[in-house]
């Protein structure tokens, strides 16, 4: 459609566009004539706006305009062909209910680590008040409920998990301890597949806090406590840590055996003494699946290995001399811009590495690159 069609396919649907007849347009003025008018009125207005043929017809043909069936609104202005559709701001603002406000401050307090005393801060209740809501006006949780809310909340989540556990047939996870202000927490993942949409998922199992001396049957009570607690047993494929020596010997001390998965059938009937059993210490008595070893840790020791076989090796000069350089250049382009500039365009990448793989790549970008 040329512009002059568009135009004019635009003017038409001006509520008074029948008393005037469209001639051409001309950049962005159209040329009409008045019908109402004796003889060939010629008339222009912008093609975004009608405002002076409807100063003509109120000023020339008042009586004609008056005899207009009522509206409730007079359109001045004609659609502005545009490609790209318009946002209208001055509609009113959607509100949103009491339930998706509480849900929106649950988002925010969880994702941004703050404090729950945040949702009693003045400032910030002065925000959520300029949030329209649905019904009356939102009734501000204190500190304490809106805890007792994070808790349901949390109750939901990990429903909504457990359900989605029981129709999967693997998962793997992951696990890791890490000390903080001199406390021991341990950090578990899941990763799995969806059967029907081959649509990769994951999700965080635990978070919590480990007393007491990391030991390996420590770490493998909680692992376990986890695996009980989601119902995860028989459906974990793998866990990867790193090459902590208490993750190594957990798993090697409480790895399922080919034994424990061969029938009960032909097993003979033995009588227990149930008060003895239940006073024996239940250690080791549970089972761990399968362990991997994280790549990019692993690689990070081989290197360190290398460099203590090069320290009384006669290839140590060559070896440090080539790690100092590669090293000196990564710190120099951490701490310029000019040089970060150089080393990316040179590169073509940036140095976005975990501690476990930077040895491996400061060492592997010059080289590979060359």
């Amino acid at each position: 459609m040329s512009d002059s069609a568009e135009a004019r396919a635009c003017f038409m649907k001006w509520k008074y566009s029948r008393h005037f007849t469209f001639l051409k347009q001309a950049d962005k003025n159209i040329t009409v004539i008045c019908k109402l008018c004796p003889g060939e009125k010629k008339l222009s207005a912008a093609v975004n706006s009608t405002s002076n043929l409807l100063k003509h017809l109120t000023r020339q043909h008042r009586q004609s305009l008056l005899s207009e069936p009522s509206s409730s609104s007079m359109d001045n202005t004609a659609a502005t062909p545009a490609k790209q559709t318009k946002l209208d701001f001055t509609s009113a603002t959607q509100k949103v209910s009491e339930g998706e406000l509480k849900k929106m401050i649950a988002g925010y307090v969880v994702e941004e680590m703050v404090t729950l005393r945040t949702v009693e801060s003045p400032s910030f209740r002065c925000i959520l008040n300029k949030i329209p809501v649905c019904g009356k006006k939102a009734a501000l949780p204190d500190r304490k409920t809106f805890s007792t809310y994070l808790d349901k909340c949390y109750a939901d989540m990990e429903m909504e998990l457990k359900e989605t556990f029981e129709s999967l047939e693997y998962i793997s996870r992951t696990a890791d301890i890490w000390t903080s202000h001199n406390k021991s927490f341990l950090g578990m993942t899941a990763h799995w597949i969806d059967p029907s949409t081959f649509v990769r998922g994951h999700a965080a199992l635990a978070c919590k806090r480990v007393r007491g001396r990391r030991t390996y049957d420590v770490i493998g009570n909680e692992i376990e406590q986890v695996h009980s607690a989601y119902g995860l047993n028989s459906k974990v494929t793998a866990t990867v840590t790193d090459n902590g020596s208490n993750f190594i010997k957990a798993f090697r001390m409480f790895l399922k055996s080919d034994s424990d998965e061969e029938s009960e059938e032909d097993e003979e009937v033995t009588f227990t003494d149930v008060e003895q059993t239940l006073s024996t210490e239940s250690e080791g008595q549970f089972s761990l699946p399968p362990h991997l070893r994280c790549a990019s840790h692993t690689l990070n020791l081989i290197f360190h290995d290398v460099e203590k076989w090069l320290q009384a090796n006669e290839a140590k000069f060559i070896y440090r001399s080539a790690t100092s350089k590669c090293s000196a250049m990564w710190t120099k382009a951490n701490r310029s811009s000019v040089a970060s500039e150089l080393v990316d365009n040179f590169f073509k990448k940036k140095t976005h590495s975990t501690c476990f793989n930077t040895m491996e790549f400061i060492s592997r970008r010059p080289v590979q690159d060359h």
